[in-house]
């Protein structure tokens, strides 16, 4: 679409710029223009194509914007009658081709919601001819026909892609309720809200860009099918959570995403000029986030809903002592006229350090820790993900549990680089997180340089395994009370209701539903020759118990030989010839040895006729062996059970502790603690507590205790840092800009890293590339890595001191002192500021004359 540059500060009152703006339709005000000029400008609307698939909400804001301030901006309405007739003009010439415009395909669908309620305010208005209102009908109607052609093909599910697309059409079902195409897609619609209801919520980890394309269906649904008034007191609670993902320091950090600030030259003054369509988020639905809150907060006149609402639109007022620009203030009154009308004012969420729950009123379970003195502006915050049950096919692609993603002080964010492809798909690597990880001794640590993790050399005996948690919700998961895997589609439908939808994974086991497992067979493989395997076996709470130590080769051992995509099973002597029993293992004793089997080929082994029940929370929580080799590794428990982003080698599989999870504050100081078990290894604890300081001090300690499946292995917490030019470093300080701040923040931010030193650590970096979607630029993966003993707890202590750039960071260094005794206890000193850490969790903050 053309764009327009304008000079009119009668027109865009809060600018006082020396430069010219260009924008596009919706333009920020049409109240200036006249007759013949506001019917070019229709014109050229309605000529233009403008988008009416897969997104298109700055019209829906022009909705908003027009109605809102009571219809007075008259000019306002010819443009949406003009973007509205370029939708007719459209399906008229797709007629005359032969050909179907459709509404509501997939996801062409987004934004579709905002679509009918433009076509309600032209009817409301009397606009529109009988002729244009019923040729519309027909588009809708014939859309819901023709798009949702088969209900038992579309995913059943809550999240962006089903409720996302389904937004317009619940509010076409309520404007048509009498078609048939409406009553046919109505059960549909109820489908999905039961999903809804029933779990509690949902479980889609990257909020930017899904979270807000959600929560857009989710408003639509709700007003097409009247949930605002049946269902209100659940949806208020429901959207409260997501609250508490926002703070006041105008910048953001989130599990697999990186929330960018737009600090493109000019980006304030264009913010200031449209407040309806800022972009201060660079993320793609940052502006949409913007307004949905605006919307739940009209809807429920919620001051903290709009206190979000202005944080994603213009980025949130600064602290006390710096003054609010005038800009800002003119910008906000355009912005959020309505409320301000109406008394509502923007009002930072109550509560410090907390512990966020998905479903927390039907299936509780902890999701986020949050460290905190409140939410205002400028005051520090911390964030750590810790939902135990990886989310492998809703926009998060790792089994990172218990990641710190977001540290953020006076408007600086110091941390965050979990992305959407850190690791997964096109990812970076599974070690590229601020958390402690684990990996066998033949491999690089934590990563190797540049981008991702190494191979293993083979030359080291190393576990395999898979935590029984991640196949419980997984995509070719067991079946459970809800749900049965459709074998004939490759995914899971309801019992119930087996022609309404299906699911991409378990449903059941996001919520702890389905706990008990049956394992039949395991699948462990492809081994090249004379790689050893010993062991394959069952542990977790209950023990440990040896499915085939592999010292014979068992009767229930199914071999093949793998030539490429040529699999041939192999028995009577054939087999015996391909396996041989030899001395040595990772224990005592004898294991199984591929034989000479050709260097083309691979073999594979499937031990079967299992008949193994259990729990996989509390009795055996993983299926391991060992093995000695550099390819392999791989398995598949009961032939189909394959979870994406898995990596056997360097499972972390953690489980969350929930009697060991503690928030809580002290004045304006945080404290949070965590443990997880089943971490890496089966009966392996790792518990990370953490002081966030009043000052904006990060000290972090972390403690292992490895069992025998990590014997030898190699450990550290890792630290991704920012790499740049011109950052100094000591023996164990390391100094890094921050990785963005705030449009308040004027004055740049470093910080220092400092790592405690013990004998046996090796302090290293390792430079390396991030997830696209965190913008680009590398970082030094900072560690202290350890060699693992079975049974002997290993300590940790990091520091984390923000301070201004261009302050000697040498002295900034020189200032922080750390001891730490063989129990973990430790004492940390940042200049005048004493931070004590305790074994079992006790912790204090004390300064001079207090």
């Amino acid at each position: 679409m053309r764009s327009l540059t304008f000079f009119f500060f009668g027109l865009l009152p809060s600018l006082a710029l020396s430069e010219d703006l260009a924008f596009s339709h919706p333009l920020p005000n049409y109240s200036s223009f006249e007759g013949d000029e506001i019917k070019a400008l229709a014109a050229e609307v309605r000529h233009s194509n403008p988008q009416i698939h897969r997104g298109g909400w700055e019209w829906d804001r022009l909705l908003s914007r027009y109605i809102d301030n009571d219809r007075v901006e008259e000019n306002a309405l010819p443009i949406l009658r003009a973007y509205f007739m370029s939708i007719l003009d459209r399906y008229d010439h797709a007629e005359e081709e032969g050909e179907k415009l459709t509404l509501f395909y997939n996801h062409k669908s987004w934004g579709s919601g905002g679509r009918m309620r433009i076509f309600a305010e032209l009817v409301r208005q009397e606009v529109l001819s009988v002729k244009e209102q019923e040729k519309f009908k027909d588009l809708v109607t014939e859309s819901l026909r023709l798009d949702f052609p088969d209900y038992s093909a579309l995913e059943r599910g809550v999240n962006n892609r089903p409720y996302g697309i389904n937004g317009g059409p619940a509010i076409a079902v309520s404007i048509f309720p009498d078609h048939p195409s409406s009553i046919r897609h109505k059960p549909w619609l109820e489908a999905l809200w039961r999903e809804l209801v029933e779990y509690g919520d949902t479980t889609e980890t990257n909020y930017y860009p899904y979270g807000p394309l959600y929560l857009q269906g989710l408003y639509d649904i709700a007003m097409g099918m009247g949930k605002f008034e049946s269902d209100r007191a659940f949806l208020h609670q429901h959207i409260r959570r997501y609250l508490s993902y926002v703070h006041g320091g105008g910048v953001r950090g989130n599990p697999n995403s990186g929330v960018r600030i737009n600090q493109k030259e000019g980006s304030r003054h264009r913010i200031y000029a449209d407040p309806w369509n800022s972009r201060y988020l660079l993320d793609e639905a940052g502006a949409l986030d913007a307004h949905i809150w605006y919307l739940f907060a009209k809807e429920f006149r919620d001051p903290e809903f709009l206190w979000a609402s202005e944080q994603a639109s213009l980025g949130g007022r600064p602290p006390k002592g710096i003054p609010v620009p005038k800009e800002y203030r003119e910008a906000y009154r355009q912005r959020f006229g309505w409320f301000i009308r109406r008394g509502i004012e923007p009002k930072p969420p109550t509560g410090r350090s907390s512990i966020g729950y998905y479903s927390k009123h039907k299936h509780p379970k902890p999701e986020r820790l949050f460290l905190c003195p409140g939410r205002k502006s400028g005051q520090p915050f911390t964030s750590f993900y810790i939902y135990d049950r990886n989310n492998n096919y809703m926009h998060y692609c790792d089994d990172s549990d218990g990641k710190l993603y977001e540290y953020c002080v006076d408007g600086a964010k110091l941390l965050h680089t979990s992305g959407k492809y850190t690791s997964g798909r096109a990812g970076v690597g599974e070690a590229a997180y601020d958390l402690l990880t684990v990996l066998p001794p033949d491999m690089e640590f934590p990563i190797k340089e540049g981008q991702g993790m190494s191979t293993p050399t083979g030359n080291s005996w190393k576990m395999a395994s898979m935590s029984v948690k991640l196949a419980l919700p997984s995509r070719e998961g067991p079946d459970s009370k809800n749900w049965f895997f459709d074998k004939g589609i490759g995914k899971f439908r309801r019992r119930d209701q087996p022609k309404l939808g299906y699911s991409h994974g378990n449903m059941d086991g996001y919520w702890n539903l389905n706990d008990d497992f049956h394992l039949t067979s395991l699948q462990i493989g492809d081994f090249e020759t004379g790689t050893r395997i010993q062991n394959i076996r069952l542990a977790g709470p209950k023990g440990e118990k040896i499915l085939a130590a592999l010292d014979e080769i068992p009767k229930n051992l199914k071999v093949e030989l793998c030539r490429g995509e040529n699999v041939v099973e192999l028995t009577g002597t054939h087999r015996d010839n391909a396996c041989r029993i030899v001395e040595g293992g990772r224990r005592p004793g004898l294991s199984l040895e591929i034989a000479d089997i050709g260097k083309a080929s691979l073999l594979r082994l499937t031990l079967e006729k299992l008949d193994e029940r259990f729990n996989g929370q509390t009795e055996y929580t993983r299926m391991s062996y060992d093995f000695k080799g550099p390819k392999g590794g791989s398995i598949t428990p009961n032939v189909r059970t394959r979870p994406r982003y898995f990596t056997p080698l360097w499972h972390r599989g953690a489980i969350l502790e929930e009697k060991d999870l503690r928030a809580e504050n002290k004045g304006s100081d945080s404290f949070g603690r965590f443990t997880m078990r089943n971490y890496y290894g089966a009966r392996s604890k790792w518990t990370r507590d953490s002081v966030l300081t009043a000052e904006g001090y990060l000290i972090v300690r972390d403690r292992l205790l490895p069992c025998s499946d990590l014997a030898g292995y190699h450990a550290s917490p890792c630290w991704l840092i920012s790499a740049a030019e011109n950052t100094r470093k000591g023996s164990n300080w390391f100094e890094a800009p921050a990785r963005d701040h705030s449009w308040w923040q004027t004055q740049r931010k470093h910080l220092i890293l400092h790592l405690h030193e013990q004998e046996d650590l090796k302090i290293g970096q390792v430079k390396h590339r991030v997830s696209q979607d965190i913008g680009g630029g590398n970082v030094q993966n900072t560690f202290a890595r350890a060699t693992l003993q079975p049974g002997k707890p290993r300590f940790w202590l990091s520091v984390l001191r923000p301070f201004n750039h261009g302050i000697d960071s040498g002295k900034i260094a020189a200032g922080i002192q750390t001891t730490m005794d063989s129990d973990g206890t430790a004492t940390t000193t940042i200049d005048a500021v004493t931070i004590q850490l305790g074994p079992s969790g006790r912790w204090r903050v004390s300064r001079p004359n207090q």
